[in-house]
């Protein structure tokens, strides 16, 4: 069986921030949907799985490494494939390449099947067959436990209908938009991402309020994300300075 699916993308202008490169709301937003494109290659996409089986594909995990960032109207070449299959549930990473070869960026995926009316895990519609590939990121994934107060609280955030996905609950993206807001324009100026990781704890509907929490370290924040004393992510962002 395939092992892989392949698709170019050019970066718009619509998809970077103020220094022309890709922002990361916009990354996961590409990572998702080469990720769906896969999926959809060999018939176990959200819409498939929930008209057969009742149930839907959710991330648990995600962790991005940037070695550059691509620039409006760069070219990227993205390749989906799996890493690991395991009882209940599926590993894969996407690379995304330049024009010569070269790795701009790498996302490690861990993700699951939730039957629909009892909301637990199961394995379904994943090829038996599926060829597994070696990941190129072997770093494990991070335990996120800092402890938070109300002291590192940031900001309030209302979901409104606009951050629902097929779901019915928010968009993975929508939260990394909300960790993105932490960032200021002279943060990003100054700044380069170089890892992200977030981890999905439970979901979230229109209507409800977010209280959004930073804790800041030498090049690192991590985040949390709370619906009233309910965890809803967990996430953390390293940087470096510009041009060190």
């Amino acid at each position: 069986m395939k092992t892989e699916y392949e698709s170019n993308y050019t970066i718009s202008y619509t998809e970077v921030n103020q220094e022309l490169e890709l922002g990361l709301t916009n990354t996961i937003d590409i990572v998702q949907s080469i990720a769906t494109d896969y999926f959809t290659s060999f018939g176990s996409d959200n819409k498939t799985v929930k008209d057969k089986s009742n149930a839907l594909w959710v991330l648990s995990k995600t962790k991005v490494h940037f070695d550059k960032l691509p620039k409006w109207r760069y070219f990227v070449l993205g390749k989906s494939y799996t890493t690991k299959v395991k009882p209940i549930r599926i590993e894969m990473e996407t690379i995304f390449k330049d024009e010569k070869d070269e790795i701009l960026f790498g996302a490690r995926q861990e993700v699951c099947a939730i039957d629909l009316e009892t909301r637990k895990i199961d394995t379904i519609h994943y090829p038996k067959d599926m060829g597994i590939r070696k990941a190129v990121d072997q770093e494990s994934y991070s335990k996120l436990n800092e402890i938070f107060s109300e002291k590192d609280f940031v900001y309030e955030q209302k979901i409104y209908s606009t951050d629902i996905d097929y779901s019915k609950h928010t968009n993975n993206a929508s939260y990394v938009r909300f960790i993105s807001n932490l960032l200021s324009c002279d943060f990003l100026d100054k700044n380069q991402i170089t890892d992200f990781e977030i981890h999905y704890l439970s979901e979230t509907i229109e209507g409800q309020i977010l209280k959004i929490y930073k804790k800041e370290r030498t090049q690192e924040m991590e985040i949390l994300i709370k619906e009233n004393d309910r965890e809803i992510i967990r996430a953390i962002l390293k940087y470096k300075l510009k041009n060190s």
